[in-house]
């Protein structure tokens, strides 16, 4: 009876509204009801959702509008609280953990004390969704519990930067009244319409690659979050899958990441390589010579060689309003060092009116949350390192190589590096969850790699983490 009714319902929907309302709440349903059932399926689907629609959110309007990334996040939380409440899993709090929920408690602190007003708005909502991201290391943590697990969360990340991707690139050569349409097609699950649907490089008629991530600079970081997980899987001497598959995976990966035209993506995917390079695959310096002439004198590449050098050299728009964020938010920090302005979108206080935004993560945080804030979130990162250091140390020298760690490691190298020229990786839910389960993953290998329990289930000396 309930299933009839559940039927009428979506089908008088899907009569009057659109076909993509019911069919994404079925699919909902449906996705929800296994991920209970399936850890892997929650995990699986909210790295699915991260990639192909960040932005949805559940058509039939109840009051709330919850994102699908909210519905599997809140799932992947509650899946965890109940094996540890029925003693199926038991906490241990590694020092990365511990420093993780410090560095968060810390920049709440400063929300709570900031100068905007403390509401149940659209500011405090993206805020919490931001915080929760940055935990979600913790449940991804305890779930990726044995190497097969790992293997298949890291496949996924790898195959769905690579479908997300080719959906770029498709609507990059489909004609652009044909991709307008696609992407207004998308209006139900709350994503924008109108003439900024499309984006292209500024003061020119070239388009930029944007797939259904709104911004091409959002792509651009999800394609290297995936490019640098695969990359490692072609040279590893135990690879999760054949090498012709990764390298089928990644060569759209590669071409939607150059068609974004987001240069801070291109650099942090080639600081991933460099970083993997150095801690095992040497070979890939090579490659990186070839990449860089090939950059250099190949006629083709030229376009992407003039833009990239125009904004290293601060010659274009958009670099010289970087400039200029960065000397504001300069301004901001000086005036309130301690607890930031708060997360809103503009500011007054009683000498300076401000817009705060400024494409540096860094910068973000510290006229956000205060010059503390930033603190503790550098500590968080330098604690991860040495604490992960012995078992880095380990695996580039170990016989049997997967490649995950180092990719893994490489992904979040490269995401610190974007973050010096843009604010994605703290500020946008789904790329703050997405580094921060790929930062659970690391966690969870470095536990399985040392032979000692998976880094939820105890004490992972012998890697580093305690």
């Amino acid at each position: 009876m309930i299933s009839l009714v559940a039927a009428v319902l979506l089908g008088l929907v899907s009569g009057t509204v659109s076909p993509v309302v019911p069919g994404s709440v079925m699919a909902a349903m449906i996705g929800v009801t296994l991920a209970f059932l399936h850890p892997a399926v929650a995990l699986g689907g909210t790295v699915g959702v991260i990639a192909i629609l960040p932005f949805a959110v559940v058509p039939l309007r109840l009051g709330v509008a919850p994102t699908f990334l909210d519905i599997l996040t809140a799932v992947i939380w509650a899946i965890w609280l109940i094996r540890l409440a029925t003693g199926r899993d038991r906490v241990r709090f590694p020092a990365p953990v511990f420093m993780t929920c410090l560095a968060t408690g810390v920049v709440v602190a400063s929300y709570l004390a900031s100068p905007d007003p403390l509401s149940l708005n659209e500011t405090a909502r993206m805020f919490a969704k931001v915080s929760l991201g940055h935990l979600i290391v913790i449940p991804v943590g305890h779930l990726l519990g044995s190497r097969a697990s790992i293997n298949r969360f890291v496949g996924t990340v790898i195959v769905v930067a690579s479908i997300e991707s080719l959906i770029g690139i498709g609507l990059y050569l489909a004609p652009r009244d044909l991709a307008y349409r696609l992407l207004a097609a998308l209006e139900p699950l709350g994503y924008p319409v109108g003439d900024t649907v499309l984006r292209y490089r500024p003061d020119t008629d070239i388009l930029r690659a944007i797939g259904t991530s709104i911004d091409p600079n959002m792509l651009g970081a999800l394609l290297m979050i995936g490019g640098a997980l695969a990359i490692p899987q072609l040279l590893a001497t135990h690879p999760i899958w054949p090498r012709p598959v990764t390298a089928v995976l990644l060569a759209p990966i590669a071409v939607g990441l150059l068609l974004t035209e987001s240069r801070g993506s291109w650099l942090s995917l080639g600081a991933a390589v460099m970083i993997v390079g150095t801690l095992r695959y040497r070979r890939l310096w090579v490659v990186i010579g070839v990449a860089g002439a090939l950059a250099v004198f190949l006629p083709q590449a030229q376009r992407f060689t003039e833009h990239l050098i125009s904004g290293l050299q601060a010659q274009d728009r958009a670099s010289s309003m970087r400039l200029d964020e960065i000397h504001n938010a300069y301004t901001i920090i000086t005036g309130a060092p301690w607890i930031g302005v708060g997360w809103g979108i503009v500011g007054r206080s009683i000498d300076l009116e401000f817009t705060r935004g400024v494409s540096n993560i860094y910068l973000t945080i510290a006229q956000r949350s205060g010059i503390p804030a930033l603190v503790a979130y550098l500590g968080l990162w330098v604690g991860m390192a040495w604490g992960l250091w012995p078992e880095i140390r380990r695996a580039s020298i170990a016989v049997r190589d997967d490649g995950i760690m180092f990719g893994g490691i490489g992904a979040i190298g490269g995401a610190l590096v974007a973050g010096m020229v843009d604010h994605h990786f703290v500020s946008f839910p789904h790329l703050v969850t997405l580094l921060w389960a790929v930062t659970g993953m690391v966690l969870a290998q470095a536990a399985t790699n040392s032979g000692d329990t998976p880094v939820v289930n105890g004490d992972v000396q012998r890697a580093g983490i305690k």
